[in-house]
């Protein structure tokens, strides 16, 4: 079984998509295929990947960092998501005031959706503050529009509760519980799988990014970020994925409740742009990262480096896909092609080899 999916990650590596993939695929807390294929890097000398190498997790950090804590403190009575802005932040702007939790984590706050926050402050301590003082980019719950910087503020709310960095919440209430040993924001080790050139970095490991976070605005806040930032193996992923194919069990105890978790992946946003969970991004009548196959209401999220996990709410396969396409650059269409028809064929493999 998943022949074909194999396939379609070799072709994908062949055509020069990415440099390397590690790749599992299983069903709810069963593991059936955990591969590396191809480098961890390709320049400035190649290097092979191995099912230990860590890849920087980009946007995936929202859903297996900053939302599950979010959703530990909702559980404790710590957070409610219709708490409201100005409940955590003195002199908030008149239009923030009023912004719920919920809608941070929906994308659909209003908040400015792109900002380099190094250019609005050079201190990373006043980032919030810019965010906040930036104008919205739409009435808060009108629309649904994709936004780090929702999840920064998030982020921000759960140091101010929790009373410790975000990186300290996450190793307590994630990395720990799920056993994520080697799941860490700025990893220390050698094995990590390079990412984009960058001029200033040319006497480094040839110009190439390495070690700490791809995201901009996360190496700006010095690598702890609520949007970035989360750097994991294979193994790491699978256990991650394993819980929520398993809707918040993980080896025979709770790590969210199911009404946590079916609060988790509800659909928030119908009729919007974008479907979405609290962190998940959800699959509905649309154009879905996750390919054309998966069962409405399937979740999981995407990662601008190249990695990508996902779960089939109706039978409970997931699959993940660790890369770094952005090795080769930002022209990432040749991989998203081969996402969409490697989920694709694990559904179609799975549910053949079912009858």
């Amino acid at each position: 079984m998943f022949e074909r999916s194999h396939m379609i990650l070799e072709e994908g590596l062949a055509a020069k998509h990415f440099p390397g993939v590690c790749y599992a695929i299983g069903c709810r807390d069963e593991v059936f295929v955990r591969e590396v294929l191809g480098n961890r890097q390709d320049f400035p000398t190649p290097i092979a990947a191995d099912l230990g190498t860590l890849y920087d997790m980009a946007s995936i950090t929202k859903i297996v960092g900053t939302s599950m804590v979010a959703l530990r403190f909702v559980e404790e009575g710590r957070l409610g998501l219709h708490d409201e802005l100005y409940r955590y932040y003195d002199n908030c702007p008149e239009d923030k005031k009023h912004i719920v939790v919920r809608s941070l984590m929906t994308h659909s706050s209003g908040l400015c959706p792109h900002m380099r926050l190094q250019k609005y402050d050079p201190d990373p301590k006043n980032a919030v503050r810019s965010i906040l003082n930036a104008p919205l980019g739409y009435p808060t719950e009108t629309a649904v529009e994709y936004s780090c910087m929702g999840m920064i503020v998030l982020a921000d709310i759960l140091a101010k509760i929790g009373d410790r960095p975000l990186d300290e919440l996450v190793q307590k209430y994630v990395f720990d519980p799920l056993g994520m040993e080697t799941a860490c924001y700025n990893p220390k080790v050698e094995n990590v799988a390079a990412t984009e050139y960058r001029e200033y970095l040319k006497d480094v490991n040839g110009g190439y990014q390495k070690g700490f976070v791809h995201d901009e605005n996360a190496w700006f806040l010095g690598g702890v970020s609520g949007n970035a930032g989360i750097f994991a193996s294979i193994d790491d992923m699978i256990r991650y994925t394993r819980m929520i194919a398993c809707r918040g069990r993980f080896e025979g105890k709770t790590f969210l409740t199911e009404r946590m978790f079916e609060k988790a992946i509800y659909n928030y946003t119908p009729g919007k742009a974008q479907a979405r969970g609290l962190g998940f991004q959800l699959c509905a009548n649309e154009y879905f990262p996750g390919g054309d196959l998966m069962s409405i209401g399937s979740y999981g999220h995407t990662g601008f480096t190249g990695t990508s996990v996902y779960v089939d709410k109706d039978t409970g396969l997931w699959g993940i896909v660790l890369t770094n396409a952005v090795h080769y650059g930002r022209g990432r269409d040749g991989l998203f092609r081969t996402r969409r028809l490697f989920f694709n064929s694990i559904i179609n493999e799975y549910l053949r080899g079912k009858q």
